[in-house]
């Protein structure tokens, strides 16, 4: 109803611009071929609803879902980053050959979660990081010698 009373309404301006300049009605016959392209496409996505969108919608839900922490190792340090979309809990861990917990960290709500280690003054051994979230964890092994 409301799309149709839009219509109706600048049909109206064009009837009362006819009686003044031309550049007015240039203007005003802009917006009727605007509006009704918009009332155009509207009735077309009623009628005929466009599964595009779900599809796009999903298409890049699912990419942003399957993205893993990335590790990098420069030096004696390595670096943690994870973009966390769902904003969920993330729990980071360091352990070390025997399985005791170094360090143990948990952060919730940010989108983007960074870490890094330093094992330059670690004793030797192997230590494992590991980002834990939503069910998922992922492990890297670190030696120091």
């Amino acid at each position: 109803m409301c799309i149709y009373k839009i219509l109706c309404d600048s049909i109206f301006a064009v009837s009362i611009i006819n009686q003044e300049s031309s550049i007015k009605k240039r203007i005003e016959m802009k917006k009727v071929i605007l509006t009704l392209a918009l009332v155009f496409t509207a009735l077309s996505a009623v009628a005929n609803p466009a599964s595009v969108v779900t599809t796009t919608s999903f298409g890049i839900e699912s990419e942003v879902l399957s993205l893993d922490p990335v590790f990098k190792r420069k030096g004696e340090k390595l670096l943690v980053s994870f973009l966390n979309a769902e904003q969920v809990m993330v729990e980071i861990k360091v352990l070390d050959s025997q399985n005791n917990v170094i360090y143990t960290e948990r952060v919730a709500g940010d989108l983007i979660v960074e870490k890094a280690f330093d094992f330059s003054k670690a004793f030797n051994d192997s230590y494992k990081i590991v980002v834990a979230y939503n069910q998922n964890a992922f492990e890297q092994i670190v030696k120091v010698q």
